[in-house]
């Protein structure tokens, strides 16, 4: 082995602390950003001098929309790098289930209609920093309707259970693609197909921050997975 490798400055891989990964992820994707809003404004200039019944007005129209959209998945990625400061507030378990079920509907309409729900709450009070945590309930439900087996039912559970809130997410599986006690524990992994593998560790980031976590299980007997997810009750 020649000197170089032995000193890690040849072929090894280097071990980079995730803080400074997460540092240029968040620059290159600013600085992507930058180049396409001048990108919007240099086609929307050109659509001015476009007429309306031009044929290159629709292909305008939908290069800014194509323009739109990477833009807002580079946010999205981008914001998976960085956690914010918990903002808490003190919240009954009940309404931010409601709040959530209806959230869900706006930003996954595709499926959160027909996830079946069970409520076991009462006037149980947890404190939570809302948007952070929706952002982390949204990767799970989002989850599991990505990989829903076709005609399988997803069932949602909130309940209050030893002193926490407990909200499972319960699929009905004949297979999973990896060991589920791995799922979002390293950032970068990922088994959905353009996935980024940031989705579910951004969210276990958030759950330690408000002191819960989150565990999934599966039983092939059933065939089951369980997700289940818990947050502590506010202190009384």
């Amino acid at each position: 082995m020649s000197k170089s490798v032995e000193n890690g400055s040849g072929t090894d891989d280097p071990k980079v602390p995730f803080g400074r990964v997460a540092g240029l992820v968040r620059h290159l994707a600013h600085d992507f950003r930058n180049g396409l809003n001048s990108l919007d404004l240099q086609t929307a200039f050109l659509q001015e001098l476009v007429t309306a019944d031009s044929e290159a007005m629709p292909e305008i129209k939908r290069l800014r929309a194509m323009i739109t959209t990477t833009a807002k998945t580079l946010q999205a990625l981008s914001g998976n790098f960085w956690l914010p400061e918990a903002q808490l507030v003190t919240y009954t378990a009940k309404i931010l289930v409601e709040d959530l079920r209806s959230r869900l509907k706006t930003v996954i309409p595709e499926g959160a209609a027909e996830i079946e729900w069970t409520e076991k709450l009462g006037d149980e009070e947890i404190a939570v920093d809302l948007e952070m945590m929706f952002r982390a309930f949204r990767e799970f439900f989002k989850n599991a309707i990505h990989f829903r087996e076709a005609g399988r039912p997803i069932a949602a559970c909130a309940a209050v259970k030893d002193g926490q809130f407990v909200l499972e997410l319960r699929e009905e599986k004949s297979a999973i693609p990896s060991p589920p006690e791995t799922w979002g524990v390293e950032p970068l992994v990922s088994t959905r197909r353009g996935g980024y593998g940031m989705g579910l560790f951004y969210a276990r980031r958030i759950l330690a921050v408000h002191e819960g976590g989150v565990t999934f299980t599966f039983d092939p007997a059933a065939p089951l997975l369980t997700t289940r997810i818990t947050l502590p009750l506010a202190a009384s």
